[in-house]
This record gives C-alpha cells, structure tokens and sequence, in this order.
C-alpha cells in the first residue's frame, strides 16, 4: 500500500479500537478494486468527538467513517444531516461527507438482516423473535426488522423503561407487528418455544467471566440463536444454544454486511465482498459460509 498526499482517507471513530477488524476488511477492499483510498483506526475519547468530526469537514480527502462503541448515539447530535435510518434507529454508524456536510447513516441492522438471510438462509419475514438489549446496535437490528416485516418482536431488557421507549418508537414506524417490552426474567421456556429466532444485541459474552442473561439450558432445539459479538467467534450463549441442538450465527456476517453497505455509501462503487470476506477470514474470524456459523 503506498499512502500519498492524494489518497483518500477513511477512518473509525471509537474507544477503543485496537481490536477492530474493519480496517483489515475495509483495506482489502480497496485495494481489490485498485482505489487510492486508506482505512485507518482512530481511537477517540468522548470528550474530544465534537472536535474529532469538527475536523473532518475541513479534510479535503476525506472518504468517509465508521463510528463504534461509545459514540454512535453521541455522533447523531454533531451530523449535518442525518438519511432515514440513522435519525429513525437515533445512532450513527456510518458519515459519508458531502463538499463538507456530514451525513449520518446506519447500515447495523441492514447488515444483520443482510446476514441473517445470507449466512443462516434465515427470512424474518413473518418470524417471531425475541432481542435481548436497547443499545444503539439493538436499536439498529430492532429497525431492520421492523422493516423486513416480523410477526412479533419481544424486547427483552434489565431497563423495562428502556424496552417502553423502544417499544414506543417501533410501533410508529410498523402497525403490523406486534411488539412486546419485557424484562430479563421474562425469557421463560414457554415464550422462547413460541419463537423462531432470538438475538443478543449486548456485550454480554465478550468476557469469559460475563454472568448469564439467563438460564440458557432451557433454549428450545429449534431456534435460531444469534448473538452481534464476534469475538470470540462462539460466545457462551451460542456453546450452548449448539450444545441443545440450535443453529446458531455469530456477529461476523453483519461486521461484513455493515461493511459493505459502509464501502458502497463511501465509494459509489459495488463492494468486492469475495475480498472483504477472505480478508475477516485470514485474520481468525469465523468462517463466513453456511447456516451453522456460530458487529465494527
């Protein structure tokens, strides 16, 4: 790769950083399809995002940014204009720039849905999930699915106000789906066999000493578990979901799929997916094929 003062640049926003895969992913896309363009992480305290996004509208060669972990709601407020599920799901993941304006998308549940189509041949129309969380990403997968026209959406939380609020928001956007705000210790045995897919859109998992969200020894054989962490590649809940006979998916397709989204918003041009695929791959990532696998 060689940088000069003409190359184009991207980068992440977040806290921290140092573990995302996106550069690896990003870099090999562009270097697939020849582009003088460069992903670079930034590691950015909250504090100092204001001034962070503040400089970018002066960068000439500015292609674009992801923002992650903690700043995708904060960002919202510093976007010059904001698409319709950026300002819909409230947290941007995506700042593609415009001769200086800033536009805040997100492709989070997009790239979930995107996943779970093409990674567990799964289509959510008409399913019945349950998704564990209310953070930005949750909201993010909430949206999407709302849009992909679920039966039932049943919001599970340790804030139940939280779950309201999202509640509320959903059922603004879809009159068709049925939308349920429940806590933790409502995930009994007898909701989840009325499900076809359950979701865990919280951190949970990422550290081997995580307590469980719940009792997962009393998850039904035909679910669908996904879970947004993706590394590690099998988090607690999903070793158990496929130790009871479940199929299971992990993060790593929607890591991809947001970051093509990402790619083709930036660019204009069709994301080389085969190359950003091989690239999640060759770093230890899951592998990205098949129903049985198992965000930036």
């Amino acid at each position: 790769m060689s940088i000069t003062g003409k190359t184009t640049v991207c980068v992440l926003l977040g806290d921290p950083v140092a573990h995302s895969a996106s550069p690896r992913m990003q870099n090999a896309a562009f270097a697939a399809l020849g582009l003088d363009w460069v992903y670079i992480p930034w590691a950015v305290r909250p504090k100092a995002l204001p001034e962070a996004l503040g400089a970018l509208r002066g960068i000439e060669n500015f292609g674009g940014a992801n923002v992650t972990i903690p700043h995708k709601e904060a960002a919202l407020e510093a976007m010059d204009e904001l698409n319709s599920e950026a300002l819909s799901i409230g947290a941007v993941n995506t700042i593609v720039p415009r001769e200086g304006v800033l536009v805040g998308h997100n492709t989070d549940g997009e790239g979930f849905v995107t996943s779970l189509r093409e990674e567990a041949g799964e289509d959510p129309r008409g399913k019945r999930v349950g998704l564990v969380g209310t953070g930005g990403g949750a909201k993010a997968v909430a949206y999407a699915l709302a849009r992909a026209a679920v039966a039932e959406l049943c919001l599970f939380s340790r804030s139940e106000d939280r779950a309201r609020s999202v509640l509320s928001h959903l059922r603004n956007l879809s009159r068709n789906i049925e939308v349920l705000a429940l806590g933790l210790q409502q995930i009994q045995p007898d909701r989840l066999r009325r499900m076809d897919i359950l979701i865990n859109a919280t951190p949970v998992g990422m550290e081997p000493s995580d307590p469980p969200l719940f009792d997962y020894g009393v998850l039904p054989d035909h679910l669908l578990v996904c879970d947004l962490i993706y590394r590690p590649p099998e988090t607690p809940l999903l070793a158990s979901a496929r130790m009871r006979g479940c199929r299971i998916l992990n993060g790593a397709g929607m890591l991809l799929y947001q970051g093509v989204r990402a790619f083709e918003l930036w660019t204009g041009q069709k994301a080389p997916v085969l190359a950003m695929r091989q690239a999640l791959t060759r770093g230890g990532e899951e592998a990205l094929t098949g129903s049985g696998i198992g965000p930036v």
